[in-house]
């Protein structure tokens, strides 16, 4: 635990050293969907998808056009949705252990209940390179990533060996070279590809993040964080919405700020 303190500090004052506050260039509304609804995902192709209350997913493009709609009533409430790639869409239903990947268009391609493994208890769920699945197993404690086909192809060590304790996971999300675990209530754990414990980020008290090209992007009030868990940098940008906001997702160009009666679709292009 000492030794976890110790790293976290130095990260502490690594990032308040090399935090460059850089002001980007000012936000401006380019659209807006007048959609109430419970979370926005933004892909790297600026397609906007809005979960509504009714567990219904709403694809639409980044001028808010509404293109396609997805909902299943079979497996419950969405546990969480990842659309890092464009083409295929991840849905986890965690009452039900069930994934759904969904195409560009929001059909079915594939779909896998971990409950046909007894010794799964799957908590949270992430798209990964080459049709690849991340999945956190909290029976046994373990990141595991499956091939295209639902089998493992690697494992990670068991984290009690490293935090003494079972590891609660609120989310998951992979880059090209790392996978992030959200802890409920707690901070952000950085893996490598292989499943290698990194370290554990000096950002907490997160609602949610999302990651674009290697960067974690997340909300503090109405300022936009984006940090880099290579290099430490950090930016903050602000967004100009008035209303209070629930939570930003960030494309390519295209930011997407969901408040409680609309979506603003922001950009400084």
């Amino acid at each position: 635990m000492m030794k976890r303190l110790i790293v976290l500090l130095l990260n502490c004052l690594i990032v308040m050293l090399l935090d460059c506050g850089i002001a980007h260039a000012q936000l401006k509304q380019v659209a807006k969907i007048d959609t109430a609804a419970k979370a926005v995902y933004v892909d790297n192709l600026d397609n906007i998808y809005l979960l509504s209350a009714r567990e219904e997913l709403l694809k639409y493009d980044a001028k808010g056009k509404l293109k396609w709609r997805y909902s299943n009533s079979r497996f419950g409430k969405l546990h969480s949705v990842d659309v890092s790639d464009p083409l295929r869409v991840v849905l986890f239903y965690a009452d039900f252990q069930q994934v759904v990947v969904l195409n560009n268009n929001l059909n079915e391609i594939t779909s896998y209940s971990f409950a046909k493994n007894g010794n799964l208890l799957v908590s949270a769920v992430a798209s990964g390179n080459n049709s690849s699945l991340w999945i956190f197993d909290r029976a046994s404690n373990a990141l595991i990533k499956l091939s295209s086909s639902f089998t493992e192809d690697v494992r990670s060590a068991n984290l009690f060996q490293i935090f003494d304790e079972v590891v609660d996971a609120n989310k998951m999300a992979a880059s090209d070279q790392y996978v992030f675990l959200q802890r409920k209530h707690e901070g952000v754990l950085q893996f490598d590809r292989f499943g290698g414990y990194v370290r554990e980020l000096p950002i907490d008290s997160l609602s949610d993040f999302n990651i674009t090209s290697n960067v974690i992007a997340y909300l503090n009030g109405s300022d936009l964080i984006k940090y880099h868990p290579t290099t430490f940098e950090r930016s903050k940008q602000q967004l100009p919405v008035s209303l209070p906001i629930s939570q930003a997702a960030v494309g390519n160009k295209i930011i997407a700020v969901l408040t409680e009666k609309a979506v603003f679709l922001l950009s400084d292009n």
